[in-house]
């Protein structure tokens, strides 16, 4: 279950006060037309199935938000992805594995230069910009074949993996035809 910060829980107990009922925040993940998404919260009358401060719209927006946290900022309460990315060195000099608190992919894919155009553009202009060769996804392991690899480009590819989970498209690839 995501992190709630006490003046979440607070805000909580006032809205119960406040409907004469008690309230859970109802967390829905709902994604727009370019497959950012965006979390909606809101209050709902607690049911008698509600074990926590949290319901979830479904077992998908359960899943993909589990790792972050509720906040209160200027009154309103904003969902944090807390993503953590892990860079690791492998026996192969240009080879780069990354692991992540979230999912790159659910099966096994392997990508050339000519298949970025399968990707979201975030990282489609990513991988291209940063001369990345191959990319391979399973789970949650990224595993990047680089041959001039720095610093620089391990921080400039981390902010775009932090922005991509952090706008929790559904996939990293285009369309619905392509594994997830």
């Amino acid at each position: 279950m995501p992190k709630l910060h006490s003046e979440v829980i607070e805000r909580i107990r006032e809205e119960s006060v406040r409907q004469k009922k008690e309230q859970v925040l109802f967390v829905q993940l709902v994604q727009n037309q370019s497959g950012v998404g965006v979390v909606q919260v809101s209050f709902s009358d607690r049911l008698p199935a509600d074990t926590d401060w949290i319901r979830f719209a479904n077992e998908d927006s359960k899943k993909r938000l589990q790792h972050g946290e509720f906040s209160m900022e200027n009154g309103n309460i904003y969902y944090h992805p807390n993503v953590e990315l892990n860079w690791q060195n492998t026996p192969k000099e240009t080879i780069h594995r990354i692991e992540s608190n979230y999912q790159f992919s659910n099966g096994k894919v392997y990508l050339d230069q000519r298949d970025y155009d399968q990707l979201v553009p975030i990282l489609k202009r990513c991988f291209l910009s940063e001369q990345v060769d191959s990319v391979f996804m399973e789970g949650n392991i990224c595993q990047l074949e680089i041959n001039s690899f720095d610093e620089t480009k391990e921080e400039r590819i981390s902010d775009v993996l932090l922005t991509f989970f952090s706008s929790f498209y559904p996939s990293p690839f285009l369309g619905p035809h392509h594994p997830q």
